[in-house]
């Protein structure tokens, strides 16, 4: 077998950009694209369907499920010293296997059969350790930094829960296996080991982009936000939480910004340096849809795309919310068409050619025939969930945000998102506690806080356990301090001392018999 290091020395690939391969939705779209032009690793399963000049294996199993595949797709077979087992650290070297798949012995022989130390388990003296994160496409990433690599692309390594349609009979063995929330958590740690090695990385299907109107005080709303839709996405997104973007102030009062970021929309284009499509969501949203929804409408003769909602009951007594401004919570920009300059739109209000209303409200810089109500009402439900429906919930009435306090009829659903992403790493604890601190949201948000992975570092699931089981006793301790104030506490305390007298008795004559 080769060493990696060995293997590196030898430099057998020809100088082309590197692209990994794994099992996520896009996959579905390698057809767009020339494999040819690129050195290809394909990420466990995905060498049971394409070539490849590297298999990359971590699990077993998976040589097992792809043996005949592997024989005639890999190049160079890649795997840890000690694979894993069912997404578990393994306990047997590579040559102990070779009896039960023979397929590595094959490869052994040949010279094609490559080894590395894993970080999950006893590394073999003279041959770097690599940090396998918690999925192959960090390995594989560090790896080619290793090989001085300096352009990767990748397909099918997306966020979400789901696999590509070519992969959906895996969903009930190998999704998620390794207990992760979702896909996304990879993203962060690629980006890292790309800036660690100065490489060149990113998906050859370009992200959507979205932008999120906020402001320091929405930054919890925003952090939950974000989660749903990653949860739910089915393609790569880039969230942009639209905060500390410099916007031009009008010199009327009366045409300020009614909130931060009422603004920043206007900016999208230019942000996306006038090229493909964006997205812009209000921090105060839950999403339930997949946002490739969003990616894949069409637009037609439009330029813009704002949401077609249904008013909400809960606005009477809240005469500051309309049905203008809520059409415009989410939009869908064609950027390429879209020629914006923030600050000559605003320059328009102090001109006078313009209203507030007519800007934020008809988007009157565009021409009426180029921007539709064309986002069905459900991607912009006001106040109004519908299990199946809802694609994305809006929470318009300011004073009853589910973060705010308990008095939203949908407050349960929010924290139920909240507290799911506060677990799954979303929400840095230390935001919420400023925002506490602050009086900006509720007391009851702390609850949750220990849940998050910086705080249960050192804790495992038993002992969380353990922190619920002792809470309980104190509630049970409280509620036996106050009966034992009870009237009724203290005869029947009487009573079973009477009783108790003779028992102590013969107990005491039989100690000293």
């Amino acid at each position: 077998m080769l060493e990696l290091i060995e293997w590196i020395g030898q430099a057998p690939f020809p100088g082309r950009p590197w692209l990994m391969v794994g099992k996520g939705p896009t996959f579905d779209r390698r057809d767009e694209f020339d494999l040819g032009e690129y050195n290809v690793v394909a990420i466990n399963h995905v060498i049971d369907v394409i070539d490849a000049d590297v298999a990359h294996i971590i699990d077993i199993n998976v040589v097992d499920d792809c043996s005949e595949r592997i024989r005639v797709g890999a190049e160079w077979l890649l795997m840890p010293r000690v694979p894993h087992e069912r997404s578990r650290p393994g306990t047997r070297t590579l040559e102990q296997w070779f009896d039960d798949l023979p397929v590595l012995r094959e490869y052994e022989e040949r010279g094609r059969l490559v080894w590395y130390n894993g970080i999950t388990a006893t590394p073999a003296p003279g041959s770097p350790v690599i940090d396998t994160g918690t999925f192959s496409s960090e390995a594989v990433l560090r790896i080619l930094g290793r090989m001085g690599a300096r352009t990767v692309r990748s397909l099918g390594i997306d966020g979400g829960r789901s696999y590509s349609a070519a992969f959906r009979g895996l969903e009930g063995s190998t999704l998620l296996e390794n207990g992760a929330e979702g896909y996304d958590v990879q993203f962060a740690a690629l980006d890292r080991i790309a800036e660690e090695y100065g490489i060149d990385y990113r998906s050859l299907v370009e992200p959507l982009r979205i932008f999120v109107g906020t402001d320091t005080s929405q930054i919890v709303a925003f952090r939950v936000l974000e989660y749903s839709i990653r949860k739910s996405a089915t393609i790569p997104v880039e969230i942009v939480p639209m905060f500390g973007v410099d916007m031009p102030v009008p010199r009327n009062p009366a045409n300020r910004s009614r909130t931060g970021f009422s603004f920043s929309r206007f900016k999208i284009p230019e942000l996306c340096g006038y090229s493909g499509r964006g997205v812009y969501m209000d921090a105060d949203m839950l999403v339930f849809g997949d946002v490739a929804e969003l990616a894949t409408m069409e637009f037609g003769d439009r330029k813009l795309l704002m949401s077609d909602p249904e008013p909400t009951s809960l606005w009477e007594g809240h005469e500051s919310t309309s049905i203008g401004p809520a059409k415009a919570a989410v939009m869908l920009l064609d950027c390429a068409r879209l020629p914006w300059k923030v600050d000559e739109i605003v320059a328009g209000l102090d001109d006078g050619r313009y209203t507030y209303e007519d800007l934020m409200t008809r988007m009157c810089v565009v021409d009426p025939d180029e921007v539709a109500a064309a986002i069905p009402g459900e991607w912009n439900d006001l106040e109004r969930y519908t299990p199946g429906v809802t694609r994305l919930i809006h929470y318009t009435v300011v004073p009853i945000q589910p973060w705010k306090n308990d008095e939203n009829p949908l407050a349960d659903l929010w924290m139920s998102w909240y507290q799911e992403a506060v677990e799954a790493g979303a929400v840095p604890p230390a935001e919420v506690e400023e925002l506490i601190r602050a009086g900006l949201v509720k007391q009851s948000l702390r609850a949750a806080l220990r849940r998050a992975p910086s705080r249960r570092s050192i804790l495992t699931n038993a002992s969380l356990d353990l922190i619920t089981a002792k809470e309980r006793v104190a509630e049970l301790e409280a509620q036996l301090d106050a009966m034992k104030r009870s009237t009724s506490w203290r005869i029947g305390q009487a009573v079973t001392r009477a009783l108790r007298t003779p028992i102590d008795y013969v107990r005491r004559k039989r100690a000293g018999s």
